[in-house]
């Protein structure tokens, strides 16, 4: 099942709604029609009060979007694309192309959504203090506070908040050492996280509504904050290793005329999912995982080319990329093999088993380390 679907295309970035903004979205209206508005602005009717609900959620929707937008639009002014944006209900993820980012542009898209987020905070108060009709002024009172806390939020010096995000751009240009950077923010932002489980605990035992949010968005925090550092971690050990290290020259090469049959037969009883098919007019990948179930009628009659990725249609890997640009392609393609492929000629293969294992190995041994130091010393003789 999908976990997000497309919902709009704003400066040719894709925005993607996260299923779990329904339930948000459901509950948030739910507190606001029965116990804000009613608190705060007394006196109206129930259909008034829902109407209100929906409505603020709806906008405190737009005005993550538009902080989101802000820190994407300001990449796209520096040249970093961005291909889509998946936003949860208080909260968004930019899918973004560079990893390499100077610490300059990561600092200024950083700070471009809290400042947003001030800006819309002072808009809906002035709305609030024009007092233009009852509904305006209720819904821009509740408004002008979320935004306040959003930006005042995300500005705490903790990864992976917009704070610690800023934090860590500036500890990166002083350090040389994104790593080390990350470290440091991730650490900011763990305490952060700490502290609103501490602080949601404390609310749950005193009858605090809010305590809950506060447990459930602490340990959301914490979550995100380690998996940050491992995923720069990640990346930093699979940039040092080359698919030409990687690539495997042997592999089994399938037919497109041969019959499923004849296929399933051959090669039920290896332990492989992904193969090479290869003609002298057709080349593709065959996923037997995307296979749907057939009679032994259909398997007889079908060909292994019907049933084929076309090579064109895959995105493919050159020797010179390094292992993070395959492990980025097994993801988007959900293939568990790709062909390396220059200058329209077919190379070899490389498996996502053959990168996951050489970064256990890295990580472990430091093999990748080892190879370096040997190359130097050999070209320091020559």
């Amino acid at each position: 099942m999908k976990k997000s679907v497309k919902v709009v295309k704003l400066f040719g970035i894709d925005v993607n709604l996260h299923y779990s903004w329904w339930i948000v979205f459901a509950l948030l209206s739910w507190n606001l029609s029965s116990s804000f508005f009613p608190g705060y602005f007394p006196g109206e009717t129930t259909n008034t009060y829902w109407f209100m609900g929906i409505l603020a959620s709806l906008l405190l929707f737009v005005s993550v979007l538009l902080h989101e937008l802000a820190h994407s639009l300001v990449a796209k002014a520096r040249n970093i694309k961005v291909e889509s944006i998946t936003l949860f209900f208080f909260g968004g993820v930019a899918s973004i192309t560079r990893e390499d980012m100077k610490p300059s542009s990561e600092f200024l898209m950083a700070i471009a959504g809290p400042l947003f987020s001030f800006f819309l905070s002072g808009v809906f108060f002035l709305f609030y203090w024009l007092n233009i009709n009852f509904i305006v002024t209720a819904i821009s009172f509740y408004l002008a506070q979320l935004n306040l806390v959003l930006a005042i939020f995300n500005l705490f010096p903790g990864y992976p908040l917009d704070g610690g995000r800023a934090l860590r751009a500036i500890l990166h240009a002083y350090y040389k050492d994104l790593r080390k950077a990350t470290h440091i923010a991730v650490i900011g932002g763990k305490i952060f996280a700490g502290f609103l489980i501490f602080v949601g605990f404390m609310g749950l035992f005193s009858g605090e509504g809010a305590g809950l949010w506060l447990l459930v968005l602490g340990g959301f925090l914490y979550f995100i904050a380690g998996m940050s550092y491992e995923q720069v971690v990640f990346r930093e050990e699979l940039s040092k290793i080359k698919v030409k290290t990687l690539m495997n020259k042997k592999y089994s090469l399938i037919k497109p005329e041969m019959s499923f049959a004849k296929f399933t037969k051959k090669y039920s009883p290896t332990e492989e999912d992904v193969f090479v098919v290869k003609g002298r007019k057709f080349m593709g990948i065959l996923d037997s995982r995307r296979i749907e179930s057939m009679s032994v009628d259909v398997q007889k009659r079908i060909k292994i080319k019907q049933i084929s990725l076309p090579i064109s249609q895959v995105k493919t890997l050159r020797k010179n990329d390094n292992a993070y640009t395959a492990f980025h392609k097994f993801a988007e393609q959900n293939l568990n093999l790709l062909p390396v492929v220059e200058k329209g000629k077919f190379l070899g293969i490389v498996t996502r088993k053959a990168v996951m294992h050489a970064l256990v190995w890295n990580l472990k041994f430091g093999v990748c380390k080892r190879g370096q130091k040997v190359a130097k010393s050999l070209e320091g003789k020559k």
